[in-house]
């Protein structure tokens, strides 16, 4: 359904707009978030049986979506995401000249290569966590390396978001045909999908004579067919999302003029306790952090955990959230 849209309506041929190649990229994470959210959903209500699919959500989306983009390729002329917004590859990955091999780098770079970068940020983020906690428990050659991780991951990460806006800019002003570094490694580029490419049968004239068997063509057309049938239901599915994405803003944005409740008053605070002392261990604090709601400061992992599991202040009674957690520094740390 998407793909007939007025984003379409453009010269065969051509080369795509910076605006399309943005678009089918962002397509991809946002596919992702909605199917881990779905997940989340299912997992909370039912932790027995969607618990495990939750837990490794990533591992087995990326094998099925790895699957699914190869036939994807092989039967529309390019990647799920390109041909929602009308693009193909060039050369057609559905011309029996290009080879498996190929189609599989293809789906390497576009399904694992983002999996194997959302896993190093992961880790980035684990390793950075338990250090600003103090339960930094690495020992010798792992601690080092931990370490290191820690310094080598943000400059790894600032130079391959230089890497992909510099081909953004240079796609943008024509000084190449190649959108992305991955696409300039595989010497790949995108055109837009013509009217025939657009047709139900179009996938059926890549096929070798000699390949062009009952059983075969059968088992292609059923592909064909679900990968139609995917299409159509992100495509409605999405459709639906964003109507209740606008509904419950409308809805939510009705003005109350109800007054908010008062919290109860703040509990006494003893004078015999020290400026540098925990409220919630009465400890001398480590990691000293404040809490926005209250402005009492607390040690890090105590009014974290605190917070996360009764979502208000320990000493005021204030709603408060793990946003409003901020990270005090002295000047003898820098």
């Amino acid at each position: 359904m998407a793909e007939y849209g007025i984003h379409h309506a453009t010269s065969s041929g051509s080369n795509p707009s910076i605006f399309e190649v943005i678009g089918q990229e962002n397509l991809v994470s946002a596919l992702r978030s909605a199917f881990r959210h779905v997940f989340k959903i299912l997992a909370e209500n039912n932790p027995e049986k969607f618990g495990l699919l939750h837990k490794y959500f990533d591992e087995g989306y990326t094998v099925v979506d790895s699957v699914f983009q190869f036939i994807h390729l092989r039967l529309k002329g390019g990647l799920f995401p390109e041909t929602f917004y009308g693009l193909k590859r060039i050369p057609d990955p559905r011309n029996p000249n290009v080879s498996k091999q190929k189609v599989m780098t293809w789906v390497f770079f576009a399904v694992v290569f983002p999996y194997v970068q959302s896993q190093m940020e992961r880790l980035y983020k684990d390793i950075r966590e338990e250090h600003s906690q103090g339960s930094f428990n690495y020992k010798d050659f792992k601690r080092r390396l931990a370490l290191l991780y820690l310094k080598f991951y943000p400059l790894y990460n600032f130079m391959w978001e230089m890497v992909v806006l510099s081909y953004y800019v240079a796609f943008a002003l024509k000084k190449t045909s190649f959108h992305s570094p991955l696409m300039h490694l595989t010497s790949s580029t995108l055109t837009h999908l013509t009217a025939f490419d657009l047709s139900d049968d179009a996938w059926k004239e890549y096929i070798p004579e000699n390949q062009q068997k009952k059983l075969i063509t059968t088992l292609w057309n059923c592909m064909n067919i679900f990968v139609g049938g995917v299409t159509l239901t992100i495509s409605v599915g999405a459709f639906i999302t964003q109507f209740i994405h606008w509904w419950y803003n409308r809805q939510s944005g009705v003005t109350s003029f109800a007054p908010l409740p008062i919290p109860p008053p703040p509990q006494k605070w003893s004078t015999d306790n020290g400026i540098d002392v925990c409220p919630l261990c009465k400890k001398k604090r480590t990691n000293d952090t404040a809490l926005s709601s209250s402005g009492f400061v607390f040690c890090y992992p105590c009014i974290f955990h605190f917070v996360q599991d009764n979502q208000k202040c320990p000493v005021t009674g204030y709603k408060s959230s793990l946003n409003q957690l901020v990270k005090l520094y002295h000047s003898d740390e820098f």
